[in-house]
């Protein structure tokens, strides 16, 4: 009696499976994200491009598969109960085309997404925000810890350079997803390993979560700079330049995508009006992050560099080195 009761509630579930590949190659695309919507959840497909959605109510749904480097799809289901469907979903890659590379500063005085009327910028944003999706479903999904290995060096008003000062310091996904991009906090009391608050701040950089944060994007204009060569390797880039309305410390800077796939690779960032924070001996400071790929296709800060400039002081500058080491998953890799 057990198991006929237990097959005959089997019997009665909605199940959404399939699917996804690349219409030009007919390969799969593994750790697409899928989303069912209504409140029908979000999942990486598996590496055989392969994903399910078990025990859905019935009713119609908004498949929608994401890929990066992949123009997006969205198809209706209709979930009778009981029923099993099955879609299978190809997915074409983006052809942008490029603008000429051009580096200006425009004053920010309409912040927020970008609208379709400029379909290169349109394009490369989204692309950009489908990168901090990944990252944010892989640490929902997976949530992992790892260290960061930092190293200092100063260099004083003389030229003289210091022996660099070392240490490392363990963090988590989870503490990551706390302290998000908010206007007037990109200047912040340490936490978590960083120290203690009353005497240690922490400053962000343009970090994945920070690029897909809601409320970093409704405060910075977005604008395509084309192609750009950082290292040798020829990237897109797209600008950030904060509200002028905000009167506090905030980011400007680029993230620089892969010209192929279009996931992120670099991301460069200056502190805006430092002295309007606690770092008001500082004159300017400079970020340059490097991402690789933890993932298929979803970027981890792998190193970033620093550089501060002093206004007075027996420093000059410093410069801080950073880089992620020892990354482990708490339940299970990514497939």
């Amino acid at each position: 009696m057990y198991i006929g009761m237990l097959l005959h509630s089997l019997a009665l579930l909605q199940i959404v499976a399939g699917t996804v590949r690349g219409a030009e190659s007919g390969q799969p695309l593994g750790f697409s994200i899928v989303l069912l919507q209504p409140n029908g959840g979000r999942l990486f497909t598996d590496a055989s491009g392969a994903f399910t959605f078990a025990d859905t109510k019935p009713g119609t749904y908004i498949l929608s598969v994401r890929q990066i480097g992949y123009a997006p799809r969205d198809t209706q289901v209709v979930l009778f109960k009981g029923d099993t469907t099955i879609v299978h979903i190809a997915l074409r890659r983006l052809a942008i085309e490029l603008p000429p590379v051009t580096v200006t500063a425009p004053r920010c005085t309409n912040p927020g997404p970008p609208d379709s009327s400029n379909a290169a910028l349109f394009a490369v944003f989204n692309q950009l925000q489908e990168n901090a999706r990944r990252y944010e479903l892989l640490a929902d999904s997976f949530p992992y810890e790892y260290e960061l290995e930092l190293s200092a060096r100063e260099v004083s008003q003389r030229g003289d350079t210091s022996d660099p000062v070392a240490r490392k310091l363990r963090f988590s996904s989870e503490q990551e997803q706390t302290h998000q991009y908010r206007v007037g906090r990109v200047v912040e009391p340490a936490w978590g390993a960083w120290g203690n608050p009353d005497s240690f701040v922490v400053i962000h950089s343009a970090e994945l979560q920070d690029l897909g944060n809601p409320m970093f994007v409704a405060n910075h204009c977005f604008s395509l700079a084309g192609r750009d060569t950082i290292g040798g390797e020829t990237l897109v880039r797209i600008n950030f330049e904060p509200s002028v309305r905000i009167g506090s410390a905030d980011m400007a800077g680029a993230a620089f995508l892969d010209t192929t796939t279009y996931e992120l690779r670099y991301t460069e960032t200056s502190l805006t009006r430092p002295e309007r924070s606690p770092l008001f001996e500082t004159q300017s400071m400079n970020f340059r992050t490097r991402f690789h790929n933890i993932a298929p296709g979803v970027p981890l800060q792998d190193s970033l560099i620093v550089v501060t400039k002093y206004r007075y002081g027996p420093r000059a500058l410093v410069i801080d080195v950073q880089r992620t080491v020892n990354v482990r998953f708490r339940r299970q890799r990514p497939p």
